[in-house]
């Protein structure tokens, strides 16, 4: 019961929360059933809160009501990955790159949904273009040093963890 003296916690747990927003944004839905933008917010929700087919649904509608949103793409991808479909989830990080060809996360995502089927080659480029889109991205540096190692080139992988030290500002082991 500390907590509930401490000014930087919330008696609020995270659950509830989110609880709370989609409820929010369902109102906002039911509402305006065409409010594109409450959809992709309760994906999100959904999605944070590992609900991932009612997070699927809602990127599926979010879409559906603007099919050139790269981000509901990516987000969806990632949902339909969370519960074991890289597959379908390549599909979606394909489409969000179609849509926005400057969209890092999403190579990174195709990247990690091609890495869960074995196809590290392919997932190191991914990474790269990543990296080019974003020298500073250390996220892609380490998932490309996962594949790289994966895929036997040691030097190489190493060489990208210590690229990841240096952007986390720590010094590589």
């Amino acid at each position: 019961m500390s907590w509930r003296n401490d000014p930087n916690l919330s008696a609020t747990s995270d659950r509830d929360y989110l609880s709370q927003l989609v409820l929010r944004l369902t109102e906002a839905i039911d509402a305006n059933p065409e409010d594109q933008r409450s959809y992709f917010l309760r994906g999100n929700a959904y999605l944070d809160g590992g609900e991932y087919e009612a997070a699927i649904a809602d990127y599926t509608r979010a879409v559906g009501l603007d099919s050139g949103d790269a981000v509901a793409y990516n987000n969806r991808g990632i949902a339909y990955r969370s519960k074991g479909d890289a597959r379908t989830a390549i599909e979606d990080y394909t489409r969000a790159i179609e849509l926005d060809p400057e969209y890092r996360d999403a190579y990174n995502n195709r990247g990690l949904a091609l890495s869960d089927l074995g196809r590290y080659a392919e997932a190191v480029e991914l990474y790269t273009k990543a990296i080019e889109l974003d020298p500073g991205y250390w996220y892609a540096y380490n998932h490309r040093g996962l594949a790289l190692w994966s895929l036997g080139d040691r030097d190489a992988a190493v060489r990208d963890y210590g690229k990841v030290a240096q952007l986390m500002g720590v010094e590589p082991r």
